[in-house]
């Protein structure tokens, strides 16, 4: 049976072997982090304050590359992205492990939402199913 998350006026359904983690009080209450069995992570965060998308992907490389050093970086097009949405793969090695980040940003009604899903690659390319149902879910909010 799947868990299901619920607040800030976003709904989806993830699977229940996954973990919530609470979150730190100077984060706000405008997001969630997912943690996967195998140490991989989905996070969801509202609102960049009326940010463009390349300011929140700058930033967000930025604080990445100080934690991992030298990432590949890569645009794709997801399936069912709309005009308004942006994607980024990144490429890093941490533990001697290739790992794959992606960043997706949604603009819709006002909001932005930050979507970012990193895992070791071959656990990323297990869960590649499990993430284009979590995104269809939270596109079909909007």
């Amino acid at each position: 049976m799947p868990a299901t998350f619920e607040s800030f006026g976003i709904r989806f359904l993830y699977p229940d072997n996954w973990k919530e983690i609470e979150r730190p009080e100077d984060e706000g209450h405008d997001g969630v982090t997912l943690e996967m069995p195998t140490g991989g992570f989905f996070t969801l965060e509202k609102d960049y304050e009326g940010q463009l998308a390349e300011e929140i992907i700058e930033e967000i490389v930025t604080s990445m590359a100080e934690e991992y050093g030298e990432m590949e970086q890569e645009d794709i097009e997801l399936t069912g992205a709309s005009q308004h949405e942006r994607a980024v793969d990144f490429r890093f090695y941490c533990l001697d492990l290739v790992v794959v980040s992606r960043l997706i940003i949604m603009m819709a009604g006002g909001n932005t939402l930050v979507l970012q899903i990193q895992a070791e690659s071959r656990e990323f390319d297990d869960n590649e199913l499990v993430f284009t149902a979590l995104l269809k879910q939270i596109r079909d909010l909007l």
